[in-house]
Formats: C-alpha cells, structure tokens, sequence
C-alpha cells in the first residue's frame, strides 16, 4: 500500500472535497489544516507526495515548504494556492517545490498533475551515473558530492538525470519541458531556469558542469562513467 498523500488545506469545504475525490481514485489521504499540523505529520509518517496550500492559517506556505525540504523530505510537493502571479510560481518552485496549480483549478488536472509527479518520483532505477566528486545515486533522490549525500526533488533528480543521460548534447527548454516535467505547451513560467537555478546551488563547486548555452538551452559537460 502506497504512502498517503498529505493534504494541507484550511479551507474546510475545498478540502473535503478534494481529498473525497482522491479517495474516490485510490489515493490514501491524510489532511491538515495547519503549517504546523504538516509539518508533524511529515516528521511522524511516510508520505508519497505533499499537495500545499500557501494560505495557511498559522504560517505560511513558503516555510512549510521550506522546513519541509530542509527536514529532508524528497517527495514531490504542488502547490495548490490562489497566488497566481509569476513571481510567486517561481517563487514556490524555487524553494523547492515541484509543480504548482492555480485555483480554481480542474480536478481532473490536479490528479494527473499528481500522478505524474508520483510516476516520475517511483521510476525504476538504474545503474549510478558518475562524474569525477559527483554520482547521481538512483536509488535515492540526491547525489553523492565528494562522498556527501544531497537531497534532490524529485523534479531536481529528473532533470540531472536527464542531462547526464544526454551528457554532452544540448537540450532546449521545450526538451527539458516535455521530458522532466510532461508539458506539452508553455507553463507560462520560467520553470526551467528555476529549477537548473536551484540545481546548481545545490551542486556547489560541480555546478560548473552544467552549462547554459545561450539561446539554445542547457548541457551537461564532462565525461561520464556508470558509478557503483
């Protein structure tokens, strides 16, 4: 049985049907109402993926996400939230989340949304890709950096991975999009560059590996060798 799907919603009625209608689709889901009600459930419980609320009653969004990715919580996290500007998208995948809905939203879209978030995060995994200090460890969601383990998102993970599987060539946005993300169109964000922004941070002195190619898209640089 999979791990529930934690639900951090204070609007009553929204939540409830919401988190009916996963139900009604096989999900296991748990609800808080609260940042810090999300936050215990995260330390206490295993969850397959987090879906958030930014308008919470006691703290906000932004810090949930935050502590949650802090406290090393490697799931997928989507943003349910009624913020629909640019910056605050970008803001929310730069901190760490995954994907983010506006609403109102289609409920139909929030499932599939979900479901590939969970389809990308439980792929089966493969043999370690390594760079020299640097392995992506697939059965995990980080990378080894000079013996050290790093959490990665899960969309962080599927992006490097998908570089380093193409390591060398240059791959457009619109290849990023469609491949590490499912977008058929344009998001209407930059989300790529956000999330190539935030795996860089993350990488420290490798980030030098990645590159931008300017009006082309991005590349993954260096030999690459099957790690163990």
């Amino acid at each position: 049985m999979p791990a529930p799907i934690l639900f951090v919603e204070d609007n009553s009625g929204l939540a409830t049907v919401v988190a009916r209608g996963l139900s009604e689709d096989g999900f296991e889901v748990l609800r808080e109402s609260t940042g810090a009600g999300a936050l215990a459930a995260l330390s206490a419980r295993d969850m397959s993926a987090v879906i958030l609320d930014l308008g919470l009653p006691d703290m906000d969004g932004m810090a949930v996400l935050q502590q949650a990715r802090a406290g090393s919580f490697a799931g997928p996290i989507l943003i349910l939230t009624a913020r629909d500007a640019v910056a605050a998208r970008v803001a929310g995948l730069e901190a760490g989340a995954d994907d983010y809905l506006v609403k109102p939203f289609a409920f139909a879209e929030l499932v599939a949304r979900l479901r590939a978030l969970l389809r990308r995060a439980g792929e089966p995994r493969r043999a370690a890709l390594s760079f020299p200090d640097l392995v992506l460890k697939d059965d995990a969601l980080g990378v080894l950096l000079e013996g050290k383990y790093v959490a990665l998102s899960p969309r962080e993970h599927a992006l490097l991975e998908f570089l380093a599987q193409r390591r060398g060539a240059v791959l457009s946005r619109t290849e990023i999009l469609s491949h590490v993300f499912g977008y058929h169109f344009d998001p209407g964000t930059n989300i790529v560059d956000v999330h190539v922004a935030h795996l860089r941070r993350k990488l420290g002195e490798s980030a030098g590996l990645l590159e931008t190619v300017r009006g082309l898209g991005y590349r993954l640089r260096g030999p690459l060798a099957h790690g163990s």
